[in-house]
């Protein structure tokens, strides 16, 4: 019994030494650490602890991409294996979008034929593309008609289509009438020279003066009824000298041209009131072109005009416009300008068409070339290069148009460089990417499929196995 207490009294005795000293320990460290200190301290420690955990785990989060190809995404710095930049990390939530660039390089730009210019300033001017008919001019038309009733002793004009010649016998007439005028023309020329005779030497009085200025007025009279028969003044100046009528007359073409109707042939009786032939001189036509209303605005005076036969399609000739000759066609609602050409030889006959090309004013704006334009149903677009090989497809609003050029009255800026040959297959690369965007699921929607498993994928039922709208009934027995 007392062993045992000997032994409590010493355990007693330990721990309260112990008390003491961690008392004094406790107080000496309270004089050099302030307890403020230590706390924060402390509370700092388990901060940056927290901090680079957070860290830590956004850097293993964190994604890089490419700013020109979207559809590169890494989990570490790096360079994109398409084009060699240097890959961008994204920020926390953010999501990659689909570029409308396209990259295509040297290489294959070269088998592509790719070809650059820059759009500029230019003088333009608006086109108008239409036809023109031929017609012959009506004051270079002649229709020959006898004069005097008679019979055609011979006929020289073959048919629709000859060419005669100014001065070329057309036919030879015998005509009882013209026999008779020639008669009084010579009858006339022998009483003149009678009379003549008789005073030859003697001074002409009163009486026979009077009689010789009528006997001038009658015959110039009668001579001038010859002329407008149709006689040649050779073969009058001919019947003047041999003093002898002539049975047969022949009349003479008055001009150069080509026949284009006839309605007689030898033996044929003919009078003042039939038409024998008609012959035009096409040395100057006439072109009538064509106008809709909706072009007639854009019109002026002095405006050129290129003509190309229709004829050989290699002959032009440039005349300017005169809306003095513009008249409407109530019929057809268009509008005809008339314009004379002259020398035209045989690449504008009467009949034919010819290619009318209008050029109006000058007008200066920003262009592009024709084939640098992609006209769809959706609009007009042109291929922009944005340099390093990176293409983007822009769309545009034309104006105006000629032979190379279209106006760009927006969507372009001067010096943008754009792509003239070998645009459709970029655009087509770009409409495939801009597809593979449409396409692409959206990170957060996978994520989403991911936590829900396999059925997310699943169609719903109405989706997967539509309901037919009716059933189709058996109007037959069974068997």
């Amino acid at each position: 019994m007392e062993l045992f207490m000997r032994i409590d009294r010493r355990l007693l005795f330990a721990i309260g030494i112990a008390a003491v000293s961690a008392a004094a320990l406790g107080y000496a460290a309270a004089r050099i650490f302030p307890l403020s200190q230590l706390f924060n301290s402390a509370h700092a420690t388990v901060q940056n602890t927290v901090v680079q955990s957070a860290e830590a785990d956004a850097d293993t989060d964190a994604k890089y991409t490419c700013p020109m190809h979207p559809d590169i995404v890494q989990d570490h710095p790096g360079t994109c294996p398409i084009c060699g930049m240097t890959l961008v990390k994204l920020a926390n939530g953010e999501t990659t979008k689909h570029s409308d660039l396209v990259h295509v390089d040297i290489e294959t730009q070269q088998r592509m034929g790719v070809r650059l210019e820059p759009a500029a300033v230019t003088d333009m001017h608006r086109v108008i593309n239409t036809f023109a008919t031929i017609s012959q001019d009506e004051s270079r038309t002649v229709s020959v008609n006898s004069k005097v009733e008679g019979w055609i002793k011979h006929w020289y004009v073959q048919g629709v289509g000859q060419t005669v010649h100014k001065g070329q016998v057309l036919y030879e007439l015998y005509s009882p009438e013209l026999q008779q005028r020639q008669r009084e023309y010579l009858d006339l020329l022998t009483r003149r020279d009678a009379m003549q005779e008789k005073n030859k030497g003697m001074e002409m009085s009163g009486p026979n003066v009077a009689m010789m200025g009528s006997l001038a007025k009658e015959r110039f009279r009668v001579r001038d009824r010859l002329l407008a028969a149709d006689i040649p003044r050779d073969e009058l100046e001919l019947l003047e000298a041999g003093r002898r009528v002539q049975d047969v007359m022949p009349v003479r073409a008055t001009q150069n041209g080509i026949v284009t109707a006839t309605s007689a042939r030898e033996g044929s009786y003919v009078n003042p009131m039939q038409q024998l032939l008609v012959y035009t001189d096409n040395s100057r036509v006439w072109a009538e072109v064509t106008v809709f209303p909706d072009q007639m605005s854009w019109l002026k005076n002095g405006d050129e005009i290129v003509l190309t036969s229709g004829l050989d399609n290699t002959t032009q000739l440039k005349s300017r416009i005169n809306l003095s000759t513009l008249q409407i066609d109530a019929a057809s609602r268009t509008a005809k300008l008339r314009l004379p050409l002259s020398n035209v030889g045989d690449a504008f006959l009467p009949g034919a068409y010819a290619k009318a090309v209008i050029k109006s004013g000058v007008h200066r704006t920003l262009s592009v070339p024709r084939d640098a334009v992609i006209r769809t149903g959706h609009g007009e677009f042109v291929v922009v290069s944005e340099g390093n090989g990176h293409f983007r497809s822009v769309p545009v609003a034309i104006g105006i148009e000629d032979e190379n050029s279209v106006e760009i009255r927006s969507g372009l800026t001067v010096g943008a460089s754009i792509a003239v040959n070998g645009q459709f297959l970029l655009d087509a690369a770009s409409s495939l990417q801009a597809m593979q965007s449409r396409l692409a699921p959206n990170p957060k929607e996978a994520e989403h499929k991911a936590d829900m498993g396999p059925a997310a994928n699943a169609l719903p039922i109405s989706s997967a196995m539509p309901m037919p709208m009716s059933m189709p009934l058996r109007t037959s027995a069974h068997p």
